[in-house]
């Protein structure tokens, strides 16, 4: 019985540890992201959203495309989640742009 519990912690402990770095990585993209652009935005929790989103559309950018995905952390591509980030980010940016009316 021991055996299968320690096994149940490792295997728990090894996902919530990969589940943290994809989160970590995606909170920087999204943060830097939103320093980069300044979306126009100021929303809490927006920067996070941006890079979870960046996450997910960055892997599927690289997997559609077939180029390599540099360096990886968590499975997950680091330049792919910034350049998602990114992406999401200047999108915001353009909607809250085109929001905000003619300026003369």
């Amino acid at each position: 019985m021991d055996g299968e519990t320690s096994f149940l912690g490792s295997a728990l402990m090894r996902e919530a540890w990969m589940l943290f770095q994809v989160v970590s990585v995606a909170a920087l993209a999204g943060w830097v992201a939103s320093r980069l652009l300044d979306p126009g935005i100021t929303t809490r929790g927006l920067p996070l959203l941006a890079g979870l989103f960046g996450v997910y559309v960055g892997s599927w950018i690289l997997e559609q495309t077939g180029w390599p995905s540099g360096p990886t952390l968590a499975g997950e591509s680091i330049a792919a989640a910034l350049a998602g980030a990114l992406g999401i980010c200047g999108f915001i940016k353009l909607v809250s742009l085109g929001a905000a009316g003619p300026r003369w």
